[in-house]
């Protein structure tokens, strides 16, 4: 059993859904995309892009993000935080989206990727997403 199997539907779907955003954003371009979060209270799903400065590179673009959500407001049930990377599967490796995510509350999150190829600009998917890890949360606390 995984955490995905404890969160609640809601939670997954969030998660779920930041993948598919994440997989559509790599699609727009070679170089990749700004890291970005969903979170989803019961006024609805927001979206937020992380930029750590001008020039600021993938890491420092992600560290933003991660002090970001240390602290959400107290509505916000899930969190999930997405990127483009790359991920090395059985020795081999490819181009990726990443989405680390959270149900509040919970003691673990979930990380995974989804790989895959562009070919003529256009993005196939290789697989199904990959579970990497069930990182401790991010959030720490709620405003």
């Amino acid at each position: 059993m995984t955490v995905l199997d404890e969160m609640s539907p809601a939670s997954a779907d969030l998660i779920f859904a930041a993948l598919d955003y994440a997989v559509e954003n790599a699609g727009l371009s070679d170089e990749g995309f700004t890291p970005f979060a969903f979170s989803d209270s019961p006024n609805g799903r927001g979206l937020t892009r992380f930029l750590a400065g001008e020039g600021a590179n993938l890491q420092e673009c992600l560290a933003a993000g991660r002090m970001a959500l240390r602290v959400v407001e107290h509505e916000v049930t899930c969190v999930a935080l997405a990127w483009d990377g790359y991920y090395t599967h059985e020795g081999r490796r490819s181009e990726a989206v990443f989405v680390e995510g959270y149900q509040i509350g919970h003691d673990r999150g979930v990380l995974l990727a989804q790989r895959y190829t562009r070919q003529d600009g256009a993005l196939s998917m290789e697989g199904n997403p990959v579970l990497i890890d069930e990182p401790v949360p991010l959030v720490q606390s709620r405003r």
